[in-house]
């Protein structure tokens, strides 16, 4: 008889584990089907940061590395950057509202963390906006994938005063590692993910080079902030030449 209810007792707490763990799983599910809508973000990204558009003033140099997490309050969608000026690392998961998605960020200080929530718009495009916006920090973050997925366009936002509306605080505008950037490829050069241009664009009579349509299309929306960013690039390509130049010398 011990025996017996022994074996009950077993039975059922090998039960209440299973149920408890099939009520987990939907969510984890639900929660990862959520995130694989924006699975594209995963990656190795190099990007240059721009406070204006069309200007190399105050530019930078930015990676960002996208990576899936998974622990236990489930799974989401990590990124780390390398020289950010604004953020250090951050998480992006789903949010309690069907198609809503949250984001959770250090601040390049590693101190300060900041919240940011919203949806895909129509183009697939997601636009992030803080809960409780930081004095100089951005209050708006709308990221974008263009050229086939191998580009990504980071808007950052301020509040405007009074709370009308927002304006531009900086973009960051990636390349996806492996895509073909700096792949030193002969011939004319995508002015837009630095592979083999196969697609001629022109600009106030000058002529350039894309790899696809993609880029075609977003060369001819923003030639001029393509162009600036493009600039940016080879200089920080001709620095860091030099520098390799340089520690390679004797002496």
């Amino acid at each position: 008889m011990k025996r017996h209810w022994a074996w009950l007792g077993l039975v059922l707490v090998a039960t209440l584990v299973v149920a408890d763990d099939a009520a987990k799983d939907p969510g984890a599910a639900v929660q990862k089907e959520q995130l694989a809508k924006v699975q594209a973000l995963v990656g190795t990204w190099r990007g240059v940061g721009q406070p204006q558009r069309g200007s190399n003033k105050g530019s930078w140099i930015e990676g960002a590395d996208w990576a899936w997490k998974f622990g236990d309050r489930g799974p989401s969608l990590a990124v780390k950057l390398d020289g950010g000026k604004y953020f250090s690392t951050a998480e992006l998961r789903a949010g309690e509202k069907a198609d809503e998605f949250v984001l959770l960020a250090k601040s390049a200080d590693g101190k300060g963390e900041h919240a940011y929530r919203g949806i895909r718009d129509k183009e697939g495009g997601l636009i992030l906006t803080a809960d409780k916006p930081a004095e100089g920090m951005p209050a708006r973050i709308s990221l974008r994938l263009v050229a086939g997925g191998d580009r990504l366009l980071v808007l950052l936002e301020k509040a405007n005063a009074g709370g009308s509306g927002f304006a531009r605080l900086a973009e960051v505008g990636y390349t996806r590692k492996g895509s073909g950037f700096g792949s030193g490829a002969s011939g004319p050069e995508c002015v837009v993910t630095g592979g083999f241009g196969s697609i001629e664009v022109t600009y106030n009579g000058q002529k350039y080079y894309v790899c696809c349509t993609g880029c075609r299309d977003y060369f001819n929306e923003n030639p001029e902030e393509v162009l600036a960013e493009y600039k940016a690039r080879k200089e920080e390509e001709k620095k860091k030449r030099e520098a390799e130049r340089g520690s390679k010398s004797p002496g």
